[in-house]
């Protein structure tokens, strides 16, 4: 749900990829992020980074924080999505220690995957009409969140196809403006992913200071953008 936190909503200590089978072929193109992104390893004799797979100049990986969050993030990405230059998954989740990133569509395939979604309670940020408030949910140290990463139709036909996922319990967060302002909101409300991450850990624990480095890095993220294609008008 990034693209409807992108388009919805878009959803530890290392970013981890994981490729379907179905996507194998596309691995040798999509960027390795299982090397932690603080450590910002990059080759003098390439353009782009080693860890984000972003071009050197668009790279932020050296401004990612590294926060404590008690509350457990996963993040499963669309194959589309994750080479894109304006997708914040990656800088969610690297910035937050107990996050995880994982890349595919058929998830039912994934048997590491499907237990851990059976084996600790586990809730979708999917704001339909079945949807809880954060609110409303039990105080569970161990529950998880997971949010959907790629545009909204390609996520919700990610949600259709596999029948564990859409099994899950689905929780929303409560409206608010999105400041996503490099790709176009497809309705009022819609939130990036990084925004979404973000506003669902602040409702659900109530330390917003906590995540202010976050809200900083996507600032950033958006002034840059912003800058790069106010150079490129030649404004």
């Amino acid at each position: 749900m990034a693209e409807r936190w992108n388009e919805i909503a878009s959803f530890g200590t290392q970013i981890h990829s994981t490729h379907n089978s179905n996507e194998r072929a596309a691995a040798a193109t999509h960027p390795d992020f299982s090397v932690n992104t603080t450590q910002g390893s990059r080759q003098a004799s390439s353009r782009y980074c080693t860890d984000c797979g972003r071009a050197l100049k668009a790279c932020l990986c050296a401004h990612l924080p590294r926060i404590d969050n008690p509350t457990a993030l996963l993040v499963l990405q669309h194959p589309n999505e994750a080479t894109h230059p304006k997708g914040t998954a990656h800088l969610l989740t690297g910035s937050l220690r107990r996050a995880e990133l994982r890349v595919g569509d058929d998830w039912e395939r994934d048997s590491a995957l499907m237990a851990a979604l059976t084996a600790a309670p586990h809730y979708l940020l999917w704001p339909d009409e079945t949807a809880q408030p954060l609110s409303a949910l039990p105080a569970e140290p161990a529950a998880r969140f997971v949010l959907l990463d790629g545009t909204w139709r390609k996520c919700y036909r990610m949600l259709m196809e596999n029948p564990t996922l859409a099994a899950l319990p689905r929780v929303a967060i409560a409206p608010r403006r999105g400041h996503y302002q490099i790709r176009k909101a497809p309705f009022d409300g819609a939130l990036s992913t990084l925004e979404a991450g973000y506003h669902l850990l602040c409702e659900w624990e109530g330390e917003s200071a906590r995540y202010a480095p976050l809200w900083r890095l996507f600032e950033r993220f958006n002034a840059q953008w912003l800058a790069f294609s106010q150079a490129k008008r030649g404004e």
